[in-house]
């Protein structure tokens, strides 16, 4: 069944490189990350969304990277704090669109790999990613 979205997601929090939206109902967040990211981006964003977890009590992630241009591969960190925290937090789904370029799928690829505890997956296409949160 293909998954028709009612807009229900309320904005919660913008800035030049991050927008995330919430859908209290479903326990949903989506994040929309853009541009260049280095550490402080990364990491400042990063803990935004787990904040915003705890608020909402947020159970699903899309986190889209589609319009990411490359980031500072933190890869160590997410693995050893923001996974963890947000599996901590009660994030059971976690959906990771690639961004285009080539090195940062890559990174995704490793911190998803290394994750645990928390059902992860990556996917090209953000309505594939919702689809299967959606069914999840």
């Amino acid at each position: 069944m293909f998954y028709v979205h009612e807009n229900k997601e309320h904005l919660v929090h913008s800035s030049n490189y991050l927008e995330i939206r919430v859908n209290a109902g479903e326990k949903l967040l989506l994040s929309n990350w853009q541009g260049w990211l280095d550490s402080a981006k990364g990491h400042s964003g990063c803990m935004k969304i787990l904040d915003l977890v705890n608020e909402y009590k947020i159970t699903k992630i899309l986190n889209d990277n589609s319009k990411v241009t490359g980031h500072s591969g933190d890869t160590k960190w997410m693995g050893k704090v923001w996974i963890p925290g947000l599996r901590e937090a009660g994030v059971q789904y976690f959906a990771w669109v690639y961004s285009y370029e080539f090195f940062t799928q890559l990174e995704i690829d490793n911190t998803v790999d290394n994750s645990s505890g928390i059902a992860m997956r990556t996917f090209f296409l953000p309505e594939d990613a919702r689809q299967w949160l959606q069914d999840s």
